[in-house]
């Protein structure tokens, strides 16, 4: 009685569910050797995985001993608890993409005083209190007397890292 009790509890899981689980823990070896050090700094390795990744970056050029690599790799990491891996990366990916969002509204921000001046210029202004109205100003009208494509897209890239200053305060 006792035994069948057990065979009801095992789950079943099929080759081919294991095969994507395994393709999975490898591609997280994949994605964790192509980060930066400061990134990888921040997700809870310990050093046997630490090494594998090192030694991946090193042999980037040999299609089939990388291939081989990210194999062990996914041995190392199958053998980890990566749920707080998974969640490192997650947060990492956020704060790319908050990132991101941060750079298209300074670009936005941009254009539209590049286009519309002061009245994009009072606008920014009345969102941002802090942001330098004179500056942007100047910035503006520099960009507007500008002969050149050269120094149009230099005065457009100095009012962007106006923009840019004055969100990130």
């Amino acid at each position: 009685m006792e035994n069948e009790a057990q065979i009801d509890e095992i789950e079943y899981v099929s080759k081919s569910q294991l095969k994507r689980e395994s393709h999975a823990i490898q591609d997280l070896g994949k994605r964790l050797a192509a980060l930066s050090a400061d990134q990888l700094a921040r997700i809870p390795l310990d050093q046997p995985v630490l090494e594998a990744i090192a030694l991946a970056r090193r042999i980037q050029n040999k299609r089939s001993a990388l291939k081989r690599h990210y194999q062990f790799l996914g041995k190392l990491l199958r053998a980890r608890d990566t749920d707080p891996i998974f969640a490192a990366l997650n947060e990492i990916d956020n704060e790319s993409r908050q990132s991101i969002q941060h750079h298209h509204r300074a670009e936005r921000w941009r254009d539209r005083i590049i286009d519309q001046g002061n009245d994009a210029i009072e606008a920014l202004v009345a969102e941002i209190t802090h942001a330098d109205r004179q500056k942007l100003r100047q910035l503006w009208r520099n960009h507007q007397n500008a002969t050149t494509d050269a120094k149009r897209t230099q005065h457009s890239r100095l009012i962007y890292k106006e923009i840019k200053r004055a969100l990130d305060t």
